[in-house]
């Protein structure tokens, strides 16, 4: 069998304090990897965007993402678009993406990607791995829709892992996976709902803003009375989850996230401007 070519790319950026703000001091990218640096509006931190050059990833394309904040700085970090996993081919190799994030003391990082669409027979294993230094504050999420709803495609076969760690301090905090293997997402608890989401905010004041979570949540839920969603404080992380249909999961976490983001982080109620595009 002809083996085929495939991507092994990797974006890496660093940051530390300055004067008028985070200062870039370490970039690293390589083919499909890039990452721009956009003005954002005003108020806002600096930005990295991260981008895959191919217009998505399929069986066998490996990357890998690190982002590194310094102390005193704070930094926003994105993606461009929707990230889209294709349909593994023949070989049925699996697509991974190794996500690393650190965050110093007194330094401040939100790690807001867009959804990933996920192709019906696709195969990614994806691990993000988090270390928050006390005194540090991490604001992430990731979404996953499941088959490309508008063309009327379920994920009903292939792989999904989708596996976080937390660490403070180095210490384990939390750990938690999502595993879809040859199942329809009806089997593992999703129901008929193609989309799920999960954000987090990682803080030494997590637990106190549970009710502002739990205020957003009620707010999101009532634009949307199918969407299911909850927040809940697990060993001192804040933790939200969304399952719905994708409008009403991505419209939820962007509303979630903008409110999320002044009560934690003391930053405007918008989010990064290529959300929006």
């Amino acid at each position: 069998m002809t083996r085929l070519q495939r991507g092994d790319g990797a974006a890496e950026v660093a940051y530390t304090a300055g004067p008028d703000g985070a200062v870039l001091t370490h970039l690293y990218q390589r083919e499909p990897c890039r990452i721009l640096f956009p003005d954002g509006e005003p108020g806002d931190p600096p930005q990295a965007v991260f981008i895959t050059m191919s217009g998505g990833l399929t069986d066998g394309d490996r990357l890998r993402l690190q982002a590194r904040v310094a102390a005193g700085a704070t930094v926003t970090a994105t993606t461009q678009a929707a990230e889209k996993i294709y349909r593994a081919s023949a070989q049925a190799l699996d697509c991974t993406v190794d996500i690393d994030l650190s965050v110093a003391a007194g330094a401040s990082l939100e790690w807001l990607p867009q959804e990933t669409i996920v192709f019906d027979g696709a195969r990614l294993r994806r691990r993000t791995a988090v270390d928050v230094a006390p005194g540090g504050r991490l604001l992430a999420c990731e979404m996953v829709v499941l088959g490309r709803v508008a063309a009327g495609e379920r994920f009903t076969s292939g792989l999904l892992l989708d596996a976080w760690c937390v660490r403070r301090d180095g210490r384990l905090t939390w750990a938690d996976a999502l595993r879809l293997d040859g199942a329809a997402p009806g089997a593992a608890g999703f129901g008929d709902a193609p989309a799920v989401a999960m954000a987090v905010y990682v803080g030494d004041d997590a637990a106190t803003h549970l009710e502002a979570a739990r205020t957003a949540i009620d707010a999101a839920c009532a634009l949307a009375p199918d969407l299911k969603a909850g927040a809940t404080v697990v060993n001192g992380l804040l933790l939200a989850r969304f399952l719905g249909a994708p409008f009403d999961v991505r419209r939820a976490l962007v509303s979630w996230l903008a409110h999320m983001r002044t009560v934690c982080l003391d930053l405007p109620a918008r989010l990064p401007r290529v959300w929006h595009v």
